[in-house]
């Protein structure tokens, strides 16, 4: 849907709503009923409504969030945790996955199992559902309503949403307007409960939303003041804040803030399993562009790509421009190869069992293309149009409204900013060897543990035989082959803990995936037998090299040894053994 100037220019549906893959009749999309669930453009209205209760004076944007909470956070930073951090994702929380135990209890969700604050707030934006979910849960106190209650009176009515709701499951009169969402493969995926709802629950129509809109262009007095509305799409943060990042773009509060063709451009995104949704709003054409769709596509970058294709068309055939010119100059290049390397995405796993997987999980590299230009690969950039440098030390994208902002301090590239809400931190030497460590361990521990039965089978050989052979291993050189077994076992848990988060979602709305909390307590059980493992098996290699053991067992000892003292290493380096899950 695209509105202008206070008017609906146009509403249109395609494809189907129902593919009827489940059985009964196919049901076409209809652009006026149909519901759709935007995911994290939830957090607008919420936003919408924390903002509220800053005009109202209720709430002090830039006081401590203690004053709010009846339930302490831990922090790990003297610096004051404040509602704009909350808004502009700048809180430090690290990522959180949560399984979902079908929950529709804020209140629960915020109070259990928190994720742990890892960057000073304000300093690295790190998008967070747990920090939209905590400006839901302080409107909730503070109104004294139930927050569904609070947004529905005081946001979604008075901005004409009739039909929208944060509600789970969905009110009786709205669920039949509800097609299902649907995976790469077509298969339906079901309405899960989440308990960050205030973050990413949101049902909507397109007439709705062609409405909020609206709202939104008008700066809607209904819903806040024209100044409150200007702050919210102003940076939040500021240069002084962030440096030279800001120049990528800045969260204002709760929205996103880029440019298309030289126009300022407020915009929010929203994705779950089977649900994509985008709207940009240009404030000062009074234009908004709305798409949402219930299907992810039939590629891993396809769902970005066709909501991302669609906005950046729209803005070359309304809005049109020049194309983007390089800046020049002969230090380009060399700016150029020192961005590029490998990097970490903020908005990751730092203090959990994950942080080992970091790398693999939440990891991006900018490539050098040649002439100063920079290629992007990684999931924040829908598509790899090469940027090029604008200005010193920021290169912004050739056919896409990407920006890259480069933060450098005593001639060195300290950070990144790909876009308001993340920020890219160099991968450090340890990160980088964390995999390398693992695989090289689950082939040495391979070996040791394969060894040990065949050498067995020799030695019953050669005494059947009649062959002169050495004393039988002893129950210390047991104990530490065990030991050994034990770890390789711990190894093979982690490897199937990961292929099944990297399958499905590093979060888990499904309450299904509950058993992933005991078997990754087993893990960490296994990896803690594995670590007490070294002990015997120092002693062992000490003790065979004093007896003169053979070379084949002392082979075996020194690399069993080697094996385990580097796969603890792993386990300290990579927060293996972390008490916090993050689940």
């Amino acid at each position: 849907t695209v509105v202008k100037d206070g008017q609906v220019v146009t509403t249109r549906g395609y494809g189907w709503a129902d593919t009827g893959a489940s059985g009964g009749q196919p049901v076409a999309v209809d652009p006026q009923t149909s519901l759709f669930r935007v995911a994290s453009i939830s957090k607008i209205p919420t936003s919408i409504a924390a903002m509220q209760l800053v005009e109202q004076g209720k709430v002090d944007l830039d006081a401590d969030i203690s004053a709010y909470l009846d339930f302490e956070i831990e922090r790990r930073f003297d610096e004051p945790l404040t509602l704009r951090h909350l808004l502009t994702h700048s809180a430090g929380f690290e990522e959180s996955m949560r399984i979902a135990q079908n929950e529709t209890d804020l209140e629960a969700y915020v109070k259990t199992n928190p994720p742990v604050q890892v960057f000073t707030p304000g300093t690295t934006p790190g998008y967070s559902n747990y920090g939209m979910a905590l400006a839901g849960y302080i409107v909730q106190r503070v109104s004294g309503q139930p927050f569904e209650t609070y947004v529905r009176e005081h946001v979604l009515e008075p901005a004409g949403m009739t039909t929208s709701t944060y509600e789970q499951p969905l009110p009786a009169g709205l669920a039949g307007s509800l097609g299902p969402g649907y995976t790469s493969t077509g298969e339906e995926v079901p309405f899960d409960l989440m308990g960050d709802f205030p973050a990413d629950s949101l049902t909507v129509s397109a007439p709705d939303f062609a409405a909020f809109m609206n709202a939104q262009l008008s700066r809607s007095p209904k819903l806040l003041r024209e100044e409150t509305w200007e702050q919210m799409w102003s940076p939040g943060l500021g240069e002084d804040k962030l440096g030279n990042r800001a120049k990528a773009g800045e969260m204002g509060l709760g929205y996103f803030e880029l440019s298309r063709h030289g126009r300022r451009i407020v915009e929010h995104s929203g994705d779950i399993p089977g649900w994509h949704s985008k709207f940009e709003l240009y404030p000062e054409e009074k234009t908004g562009i709305f798409i949402s769709y219930n299907g992810d596509g039939n590629g891993s970058d396809s769902s970005n790509n066709l909501r991302e294709d669609l906005a950046q068309g729209f803005a070359d055939r309304y809005f049109p421009a020049d194309a983007v010119k390089a800046s020049g100059g002969k230090d380009s290049a060399d700016r150029a190869r020192q961005v590029a390397g490998s990097y970490v995405v903020s908005r990751s796993f730092w203090a959990t069992f994950l942080t080992a997987w970091v790398p693999v999980l939440g990891s991006a590299t900018i490539e050098h293309a040649g002439d100063g230009k920079l290629i992007f690969n990684g999931d924040l950039v829908p598509n790899k149009s090469p940027y090029v440098e604008v200005e010193p030390w920021v290169w912004r994208q050739v056919d896409g409204a990407g920006v890259i902002a480069a933060q450098v301090e005593d001639g060195k590239v300290v950070s990144l900013s790909p876009g308001p809400a993340y920020t890219l931190l160099p991968t450090t030497p340890v990160q980088q060897a964390l995999a390398p460590v693992f695989g090289i361990c689950l082939v040495l521990l391979l070996v040791a543990t394969v060894a040990w039965p065949i050498g067995a089978l020799r030695r019953r050989r050669a005494l059947k035989r009649g062959q002169e052979v050495g004393a039988p291993a002893s129950w210390l050189t047991r104990v530490a082959r065990g030991g050994g077994a034990v770890a390789l076992a711990a190894q093979f848990t982690w490897i199937g803990l990961l292929l099944v988060i990297m399958a499905n979602s590093t979060t888990f709305t499904d309450g299904s995936f509950t058993w992933l909390i005991p078997v990754a307590r087993c893990a960490q059980v296994l990896q803690a037998l594995g670590v007490v493992a070294v002990i015997p098996a120092a002693v062992d290699l000490v003790m065979s090299l004093k007896r003169r053991a053979g070379w084949r067992r002392i082979t075996m000892s020194s690399v069993l040894l080697t094996a385990l003292v580097a796969l603890a290493w792993w386990a300290w380096a990579g927060n293996a053994l972390a008490p916090s899950l993050g689940m």
